[in-house]
């Protein structure tokens, strides 16, 4: 939830450009940290989203019923997101499609995404022990064909692509067979570290060949923005999200009530952020930047957190008691 605020607020762009003054152009630290360690909180949330749903059968009648739930979510946050941007999709049936799966225009594609992963899901728990394993592999294809296709020609500098269903792909793969070992992450460390690593030098590996594809500089220059790579359609990024969910089994301590009160409204904040971002944010940022400016955007994503909780907690008690 933090990093797609972080994100958001512009805390690694807005680094990275004041980095590139003291060191020169080229990429740096605060792009590698977007790029590598940013750019998994997606998949991240993908992957535990399919290891969720996995934990009982997967049966098509649960992959039903699940999507059933996200569209009712799409086409809540989608049209009020429509009605108050006033967004159109472009002319010709591509336009119409990306602005179909784009959730109209920005942040709400994962409601698209979870619905395509979600019978993928189903259909990786219906395949047998051999053809889970080719489950996976076909998908790191699919990958590495989308990455392909955008750095020819470098098509990601001129649209955006971080949308793109495909870039998914491995994550309800991976989730089921994740799943008759979810009881040996928890409890062996050994285990579980062992293939967190292997998963982080997977991670580094493929970054190391899709950095070698990056934007010139001199392109940079001209489009303003550090767009350095394709987001997520990237093995090294989906590499790493699985390396973080293995991690994660390994906390066995109760969380406090802080993070469970953000947990509960992460969905929330994920969806209503986009409609206050700025609001909050800039005057946050114009109150804390004579005193901290290192803290500035940090301080304005927090309180954009704290604030979409709260509306989150006073929606959901409205509806609970049919007040809207």
């Amino acid at each position: 939830m933090m990093m797609v605020l972080l994100a958001h607020g512009d805390f690694f762009w807005t680094f990275g450009s004041q980095r590139q003054a003291l060191v020169g152009a080229g990429p740096n630290v605060w792009d590698l940290l977007y790029y590598q360690v940013q750019a998994t909180a997606v998949p991240s949330f993908v992957l535990m989203s399919m290891v969720l749903f996995t934990m009982k059968p997967p049966t098509w009648a649960r992959a039903v019923d699940r999507i059933k739930k996200l569209a009712y979510l799409y086409g809540f946050w989608v049209g009020a997101w429509i009605l108050y941007t006033k967004l159109r999709p472009e002319p010709g049936f591509y336009g119409l499609l990306e602005f179909v799966i784009r959730g109209g225009g920005w942040v709400l594609y994962t409601f698209t995404v979870l619905m395509i992963m979600t019978p993928l899901c189903s259909l990786a728990a219906w395949m047998n022990q051999r053809s889970k394993w080719l489950g996976p592999l076909i998908s790191m294809l699919v990958v590495v064909g989308t990455f392909t296709y955008l750095v020819i020609g470098h098509k990601w500098s001129n649209r955006h692509y971080y949308w793109v269903p495909t870039c998914f792909t491995m994550m309800p793969f991976v989730a089921v067979l994740l799943i008759p070992h979810l009881k040996k992450f928890q409890t062996s460390s050994a285990f579980r570290w062992k293939w967190v690593g292997v998963m982080v030098l997977a991670s580094l590996a493929c970054a190391l060949v899709e950095w070698r594809f990056s934007l010139p500089d001199e392109m940079i220059k001209t489009t303003g923005w550090r767009n350095w790579l394709p987001k997520h359609a990237r093995l090294s990024v989906q590499f790493g999200a699985i390396a973080t969910i293995m991690a994660s089994l390994g906390v066995k301590s109760r969380a406090n009530s802080l993070v469970r009160f953000f947990a509960s409204n992460s969905l929330g904040v994920y969806c209503l952020h986009p409609f206050v971002l700025r609001g909050i944010m800039v005057p946050v940022q114009k109150i804390v930047d004579p005193i901290a400016p290192g803290l500035s955007i940090l301080a304005g994503c927090l309180a954009v957190a704290v604030f979409c909780s709260l509306v989150s907690e006073f929606l959901r008690r409205a509806f609970k008691h049919r007040l809207i």
